[in-house]
């Protein structure tokens, strides 16, 4: 909730609608300007620190224990599949990226406050 939109809920109430307890977490629940916002920039850059984590750790981003072969014709040996190791890769995925999420915690104290409204 921004500070208009907490100064409009409060201007529409009864004047004494409100206890002092209330009045205090509307106010903490106010962002002034906090708010973090993420630019291209900042995307831009967590995209090019996974692709950089995966072209220096190869070995981690393929399961190569599940690597799978076929013998072909002229008895050659290819190699028809190697499953990604999604594990490694969720793990660069949030490494980078969860810095830009609130926490659950943040989002249920913030509804929390806009339901005693």
């Amino acid at each position: 909730m921004t500070k208009a939109q907490t100064l409009a809920a409060l201007g529409n109430q009864l004047d004494s609608f409100y206890s002092l307890e209330q009045v205090i977490k509307i106010v903490e629940s106010i962002e002034v300007g906090s708010s973090r916002k993420i630019t291209t920039y900042d995307v831009g850059r967590a995209i090019d620190k996974v692709i950089d984590w995966m072209e220096n750790n190869e070995r981690d981003v393929f399961s190569l224990g599940d690597a799978e072969f076929e013998i072909s014709y002229q008895n050659q040996l290819e190699c028809t599949n190697v499953p990604l190791d999604i594990d490694n890769i969720r793990e660069a995925l949030e490494n980078n990226f969860m810095d830009f999420g609130e926490t659950e915690d943040d989002v249920v104290e913030l509804e929390r406050a806009e339901n005693e409204l």
